[in-house]
Formats: structure tokens, C-alpha cells, sequence
């Protein structure tokens, strides 16, 4: 039992000594004063609950200053009156109003550029329409003359005819308004026939010729345009010198 004291003895004496070392050693490194010493005495004097319970309160005495700093804040504004608010309501009036006239107008804008592209649209149905029907009329006209007995007969006589003496006749043809009859008959003949009254027309101009063979390779293919061959005698008796092709030209001029 006296051993255990004299241990326990030996143990506290190491203790204080070691805590006195401790001591020593904090003073003589400049890191131990009364103020420090204070302070942790202080820090150790309160429960944690009691520094909770302080902390919580100063936590809520900050957000009331603040709460009633703003109030002062807001109290220090002056209030607006009624003729500030009716103006401010009228600018958003206006600006609303301003809004709505550019959207009604964009939508006007597309509602006209949609009308106009409808009007087109129905203008070129009804060209092509009217192309159609042309085209139609021209087709059922061509077989009319081409199957046409007397025509046959027509033909095979004018065949029959020397070159310059078939020009002589497709010649009074024109004259008489009788173009598409004439590109007929060219169209008929056999080819020898075709080429030789061709060169008859040459020697009356190359575009007298030239818009022939042009009405030939056409034929059946499109409406050919007024004012071609069949305006011819117009222009002639008329007197007109601004004739619309070289055939309206040629026509009229004495045979070679």
C-alpha cells in the first residue's frame, strides 16, 4: 500500500513539474500574458448552452436592424402622389398601345404580301390556262387541215408545180392572210419538194425563209404569236414601214 502512495506521489510531482515546464515555456516564448490568461478563464466561465443561447440573440438583434434600418430607408422616400402614378400608368398605356399597333401592322403587312402572292398565282393559272386552251385549238385546227380531203388534193397539186411557181401560190397565200395554211402545206410536202420551195423563198430574203423554217419546227409545239405571218397584208396596206417579223417585211415585195 505505501508503494502505491510513493508511485502516485512520483506521478503527481512529474505532473506539476511538467505543467510548470509547460508554463515556463509558453512565458519565455511570448505566448502566454494576463490577457490571454483572462480570456480563457472568460471562455471557460460560460456553458456552451448559455453561448448558444447568446449567439441566437445576437442573430436576431442584427436582422431586426436591418429590418428597421430598411423601414427608415423606406420611410425616407417620399411618397408618390396621384398625379405621378396617373402618368406613370398612361406611359405603360401608350407603350402597350405602341406595341399593339406594330404587331397590327406586321400582321397587315403579311395579310397584303399573302394577297398579292395569291393574285399572282391566280394570274399565271389563268395564263397557263389560256396557254392551254390556245395550245389546244391550235392542235385540233392542225388535224382538221391535215386530214382534210380537199387539202390532200391541195397539196398533191402543188407539188405538182415547179418550186418557183409553188412560191408564187404559198406567196398569194400570204398575202391573202393565209399563213398557217402556207406552214401546212410546207409541212405536207415531201422533203425534196419542201427544201427547193424553200430556196425559192431565199432568194426573196434569208429571214422571209428563216421564219418559216422557224413556223415549221414549232408547229404543233406552241400558238404561233399574232402579228407574224398573218398581220403581213396589214402592215402592206396600211403603209406601216415598223413590221413586226421579217415576214410582214417580205410580204408584198414583187416576186423574183
Amino acid at each position: 500500500m505505501k508503494a502505491i502512495w510513493n508511485i502516485l506521489a512520483v506521478l503527481a510531482v512529474f505532473n506539476i513539474l511538467a505543467v510548470a515546464g509547460g508554463l515556463l515555456w509558453l512565458k519565455s516564448s511570448d505566448r502566454l500574458s494576463k490577457e490571454r490568461v483572462a480570456a480563457i478563464r472568460e471562455r471557460f466561465v460560460k456553458t456552451v448552452a448559455q453561448e448558444q443561447s447568446e449567439k441566437q440573440a445576437a442573430d436576431l438583434a442584427a436582422k431586426q436592424k436591418d429590418v428597421d434600418t430598411a423601414a427608415a430607408e423606406k420611410m425616407a422616400i417620399p411618397p408618390t402622389t396621384a398625379a405621378e402614378k396617373i402618368s406613370e400608368q398612361q406611359l405603360k398605356d401608350d407603350q402597350r398601345s405602341q406595341m399593339l399597333l406594330r404587331q397590327q401592322q406586321i400582321v397587315e403587312n403579311m395579310q397584303a404580301s399573302v394577297m398579292l402572292q395569291l393574285s399572282k398565282l391566280e394570274e399565271r393559272e389563268k395564263k397557263l390556262e389560256e396557254d392551254r386552251r390556245a395550245f389546244a385549238a391550235e392542235r385540233k385546227k392542225i388535224a382538221e387541215t391535215d386530214g382534210d380531203k380537199q387539202f390532200q388534193v391541195a397539196l398533191t397539186t402543188l407539188e405538182g408545180q415547179k418550186a418557183k411557181d409553188a412560191k408564187q401560190v404559198l406567196r398569194a397565200l400570204l398575202d391573202l392572210k393565209q399563213s398557217d395554211q402556207v406552214v401546212a402545206y410546207l409541212a405536207k410536202m415531201e422533203e425534196s419538194k419542201r427544201s427547193k420551195v424553200v430556196a425559192e423563198f431565199v432568194k426573196d430574203g434569208p429571214e422571209l425563209a428563216a421564219e418559216l423554217l422557224e413556223r415549221l419546227r414549232t408547229r404543233g409545239i406552241v400558238v404561233p404569236p399574232p402579228g407574224s405571218l398573218a398581220q403581213a397584208s396589214d402592215h402592206e396596206s396600211t403603209g406601216n414601214p415598223a413590221a413586226n417579223s421579217p415576214l410582214d417585211a417580205a410580204v408584198g415585195k414583187p416576186g423574183r
